[in-house]
């Protein structure tokens, strides 16, 4: 397969457009049909809690300039994800150059609004990786590893801020924040050391199966310094992802302690996981309600709050869509393909 060098000496993969019939093989796999509707039903409900009239009054006073700051936040965090990306796919030699990384996070930006929850866009990451480097438990570990640590480190900050702000929320919330930090962390902890999957007889049933005992492989090999490092990275991502909450919060005339946001995007984030909805929609409008009306927060405000933050996800997504039409044609008009 040939590649080409940047002028840093990088190598460049070369870009190939997944295949449509792949795609669509996965998204009949995940049920497309149903989300939308799900995720329209979960909407309509909170709108009508909440009431149509209120909210469309919160979003026409919008602040436009906080508004403009909190998209140019939510552009750089995707560069920022795909160097950390590149830190975990270098350190198992595959080499990409930054810009292409950061192209297939908005690719992957643009197919995760129609496949559930995010999780599209890890799958278009996975296939164009393992498709241009023949090396797929790589392509899956990194990808994984790749998502998990920016949870990791959210639920790490939320944890931290608890016993600062343990008055701002109820005991349910306390205990999700405490149990999800030590079985994600506990969950890294089982990843890095062998000896205690074996002596727990896992190391033998994730070997059984011969493309997760790869996978598995490829994430150790990844080492604790590189996960740090990632993690390092994590961090400076998820305080763009609390700094983009606050600004949106800004541009809505609500003022809420910085606390709050640095205890709630990380239920909120881990939320947008579930297999549930079309890009979290419903799902997320539903738990800023019910979260930041905790904070004082009128419900109007934390619905338009969530109704922004998917506009800037679906702003980024018609960035990839456009990415993807560019690299579909480029492919066209070059010989040979």
């Amino acid at each position: 397969m040939a590649t080409g060098r940047n002028g840093g000496g990088r190598v460049n993969a070369p870009a190939s457009r997944p295949s449509t019939v792949g795609l669509m093989r996965l998204r009949r796999g995940l049920s497309p049909a149903l989300k939308p509707i799900l995720s329209l039903a979960l909407l309509a409900f909170v709108l009508n809690r909440v009431g149509w009239g209120e909210t469309c009054q919160t979003l026409s006073g919008v602040r436009l300039a906080y508004l403009v700051a909190a998209l140019a936040l939510t552009l750089v965090g995707i560069v920022v994800r795909a160097y950390r990306w590149q830190l975990l796919l270098d350190t198992l030699g595959l080499q990409f150059s930054l810009p292409r990384l950061t192209q297939l996070y908005f690719v992957g930006a643009f197919f995760s609004t129609f496949l559930p929850t995010g999780v599209g866009g890890d799958v278009v990451r996975v296939y164009e990786v393992a498709q241009q480097s023949a090396r797929s438990p790589e392509a899956i570990s990194t990808v994984l590893l790749d998502r998990a640590s920016g949870l990791l480190v959210l639920f790490l900050m939320a944890l931290v801020a608890l016993p600062f702000s343990r008055s701002l929320v109820g005991g349910q919330i306390a205990v999700a924040i405490v149990l999800l930090t030590l079985l994600s962390w506990g969950g890294l902890a089982l990843l890095l050391q062998q000896a205690w999957l074996d002596r727990l007889g896992l190391l033998r049933l994730v070997r059984r199966f011969s493309m997760l005992g790869d996978v598995y492989q490829a994430m150790h090999a990844c080492g604790a310094t590189i996960i740090g490092r990632a993690l390092a990275v994590s961090f400076l991502f998820n305080v763009l992802l609390i700094a983009t909450n606050v600004l949106i919060a800004w541009a809505l005339h609500a003022n809420i302690s910085l606390w709050y946001f640095v205890l709630f995007v990380p239920i909120i984030s881990s939320l947008l996981m579930l297999p549930v909805s079309l890009s979290g929609l419903g799902v997320r409008e539903g738990a800023y309600v019910y979260l930041f009306a905790q904070a004082g927060v009128l419900t109007s405000q934390a619905l338009s709050m969530s109704l922004l933050v998917y506009t800037m996800n679906v702003a980024t997504g018609l960035i990839g869509g456009i990415l993807y039409v560019v690299q579909g044609l480029c492919e066209l008009r070059t010989p040979g393909r």
